[in-house]
């Protein structure tokens, strides 16, 4: 890693800015030989993807439809669960 002193730094920053832009290596800024600071490009900002499925982490389990039921009649299957009716049972509240 390239060192600079501050004072240098202070006069020739538009310089060493470029360089590392130009290289992507940092420049650690010394005071009487001591690195007190680096100068290092900036990381890129990666957004969060949504949803389970677009995360890199995510994976599916080879068993995940061992009992040979595809998407649909998997979900099929889960209406007849108890329970299942909650969400479309009127609310007692309200007038």
């Amino acid at each position: 890693m390239k060192t600079v002193g501050l004072y240098e730094a202070k006069t020739n920053l538009s310089a060493l800015v470029a360089e590392v832009e130009a290289t992507g290596e940092p420049i650690a800024l010394t005071r009487h030989g001591v690195v007190v600071a680096e100068l290092v490009p900036p990381t890129p900002k990666v957004s969060p993807q949504r949803g389970c499925l677009k995360s890199p982490d995510f994976h599916l389990a080879e068993d995940f439809s061992k009992d040979g039921l595809g998407f649909e009649e998997f979900y099929r299957s889960l209406e007849d669960e108890p329970g299942s009716e909650v969400a479309e049972t009127p609310t007692p509240y309200g007038p």
